[in-house]
């Protein structure tokens, strides 16, 4: 038995399908000029993120700033609070002080159910140590570079009691401040 070809009027319904679909074509207006057109101010400002990742603090003078061991409990908590300020969202829990080496800092805040945002920053040394336990679970452990603010959402099974360590990395005491915040 040989090979069986279509029959004529087949083949032309399929050609004609075929040239059909090819004259189909996705076309959308995002509001921009065509792409050769484009220069860089005709592109929409970007719009702020709800959970921004890092935030930079302003440059400190460190020939001029103490070692945070010295610093003042008004110094201290004029930084603490210029740097994670109370302005989005329900904060739950803020502390903020001075983690010395082999001195790690605890503190404790009742957090309740949901989603909810860390945010941690330290200062003085080069990186500073963060751990948040929830109910006795480990949620953030890490050592975390010192000059901004580093965000990091976190969910809450239920009602629960938070635990925040800080400490101090290589032998050098920094200043931290944390926020725990539902926004």
């Amino acid at each position: 038995m040989g090979v069986r070809w279509p029959r004529p009027a087949t083949g032309a319904v399929v050609l004609l399908a075929a040239a059909a679909l090819a004259g189909c074509a996705y076309t959308y207006d995002d509001g921009l000029p065509p792409l050769g057109d484009r220069s860089p101010s005709s592109a929409p400002a970007p719009t702020p993120s709800r959970l921004p990742r890092q935030r930079f603090l302003p440059p400190s003078d460190a020939a001029s700033d103490p070692p945070p061991e010295e610093w003042s409990a008004s110094m201290l908590t004029s930084w603490a609070e210029a740097s994670l300020p109370d302005s989005d969202g329900l904060s739950f829990s803020f502390g903020y002080g001075i983690a010395r080496p082999d001195q790690p800092v605890l503190a404790t805040a009742f957090v309740p159910t949901g989603t909810l945002v860390l945010e941690y920053a330290c200062r003085g040394a080069a990186t500073a140590h963060l751990s948040l336990t929830i109910s006795g679970s480990g949620v953030v452990d890490s050592d975390y570079t010192c000059g901004r603010v580093w965000v990091r959402s976190i969910v809450v099974p239920e009602n629960s009691i938070a635990e925040v360590r800080a400490a101090a990395v290589n032998d050098d005491p920094a200043a931290y401040a944390y926020r725990i915040v539902k926004r």
